[in-house]
């Protein structure tokens, strides 16, 4: 009931809250998330300490029972017709102790080696108690470690109940403000809750998961954000939280975002303001404006040999953003140029393949560039010692496709330039093609097509 009547008062007051207010909401999850790290750290040490404990004993009562064995034969050859001792020295401790308290109040060597029926009774009263209070040192000892642990997972259970509590409220906040400047400000925050290994799964994922599903699916008139105040601050930070995580359900939410953000920006009507002649070659556009929003995640994906991005979220980006496409050919064409590895330039030709498959009008007008990048890059192909057939195979067939493409739109395709011509003239006759015939086919059907 209280948490009803907590709910519903922060309903009231959701509207008049500012960026800083709900940032101190989203201050307490953190918080209380690395009270969560700091807890399972401990549980991790002690789980280690008793792994060492364990391999400890059993050392302990391997090393007991050759010392018994060696202690009975010496009893043997010493006197064969006593037989008392052997079966008190056959008796060995089973238990799980702890090694360091064994060994301080083990008796020495030379007491070892005496027979316990030769021994006084007060001896061995004095070893019982040395024992006996091993044993129980390692009793209080194990008692105490699983009082520990006991309360660390309660402590655990709290925190969760305590987030939840929190993303209760940020749930509200959402679907009363939409999708605006103080929902964008806390995307980094839910964001990495996602990616949280202590909130892999369970009640605080699952809300956050919801919070995200509930916000992407708002309708227009809840889509108030501003682009321009997001792209200083937010922008940025989503960026390199989805370059720097490894967590693929948390980077694939951070590519929603930030779609979700452009497509908030394309929707909002641009405000009427009088153009001067001065400014108008500092304009740019809303379709650039979106492509500089992941032109940071493009270029980590090119240049970085140990990059966590994947293909598949540009796809993504690709089919739900058509008005990247152009700018994204004009991005791939440059690194496609540029001195990358060979597995990143036909990483951009999967691209190209993708952009080309929709048809679209506006990459066709690039043609011309798209040729000649194609020339160059089977020119290298074809200089190296030992060239792919596959990397050859897949950049003649981009040429055909954009050429099938072009039919389908009714679009003329600029002349072949002469180094791609060149570069598709020299394959039947080259060496590769002496070993795989389908290349030599394939170029020569390519460039009839392209002159045509």
């Amino acid at each position: 009931m209280l948490r009803n009547i907590a709910c519903g008062c922060f309903k009231l007051v959701c509207a008049d809250l500012d960026n800083e207010s709900v940032q101190l909401i989203m201050d307490a999850i953190v918080s209380s998330e690395n009270e969560d790290e700091e807890t399972s750290d401990k549980e991790s040490d002690e789980d280690e300490n008793e792994d060492d404990d364990d391999d400890g004993d059993d050392d302990d009562d391997d090393t007991n029972e050759d010392e018994d064995n060696l202690e009975i034969e010496s009893i043997d050859e010493e006197d064969d017709e006593t037989d008392e001792g052997e079966d008190e020295d056959e008796e060995t401790d089973d238990e799980d102790v702890s090694m360091e308290n064994v060994v301080e109040n083990m008796p020495s060597e030379e007491e070892s080696d005496v027979n316990l029926s030769d021994a006084e009774e007060e001896e061995l009263v004095k070893e019982d108690k040395a024992l006996g209070a091993a044993m129980k040192g390692l009793l209080d000892m194990k008692v105490e470690r699983k009082k520990e642990r006991k309360s660390n997972t309660l402590k655990k259970v709290k925190l969760v109940h305590f987030k939840v509590k929190i993303l209760d409220l940020i749930e509200i906040l959402v679907e009363e403000v939409g999708f605006s400047s103080i929902t964008v400000n806390i995307l980094p925050g839910l964001l990495n809750l996602v990616a949280s290994p202590q909130v892999s799964c369970g009640p605080v994922y699952d809300r956050v998961l919801g919070i995200f599903k509930n916000m992407f699916s708002m309708k227009s008139d809840k889509l108030t954000v501003k682009f321009n105040e997001a792209q200083k601050i937010d922008v940025p930070a989503i960026q390199k939280f989805a370059i720097k995580t490894s967590n693929k359900k948390a980077q694939q939410l951070a590519v929603q975002s930030l779609l979700m953000l452009c497509k908030t920006h394309l929707n909002n009507p641009e405000p009427k303001k009088k153009k001067r002649k001065s400014n108008l070659s500092k304009e740019i556009s809303k379709d650039q404006e979106v492509c500089d929003v992941f032109a940071g995640l493009l270029e980590d994906f090119f240049t970085n040999k140990s990059t966590k991005l994947d293909k598949s979220l540009f796809y993504q980006i690709i089919e739900r953003m058509p008005v990247v496409r152009q700018g994204f050919v004009k991005d791939l064409l440059k690194y496609t140029n540029q001195d990358i590895s060979l597995f990143a330039k036909m990483q951009s030709i999967s691209l190209l393949n993708r952009i080309l498959s929709f048809g679209d009008e506006s990459v066709l007008k690039c043609n011309e560039e798209i040729l000649d990048s194609m020339g160059d890059l089977l020119t290298v192909l074809g200089n190296n010692d030992n060239p792919s057939p596959h990397h050859i195979r897949e950049v003649v067939k981009l040429c055909q496709k954009l050429h099938s493409t072009a039919a389908k739109c009714t679009f003329s395709l600029s002349k072949v330039p002469e180094g791609l011509k060149a570069a598709l003239e020299s394959i039947p006759v080259s060496q590769i093609a002496l070993k795989f015939p389908d290349l030599a086919s394939l170029s020569t059907k390519t460039l009839k097509c392209l002159d045509s």
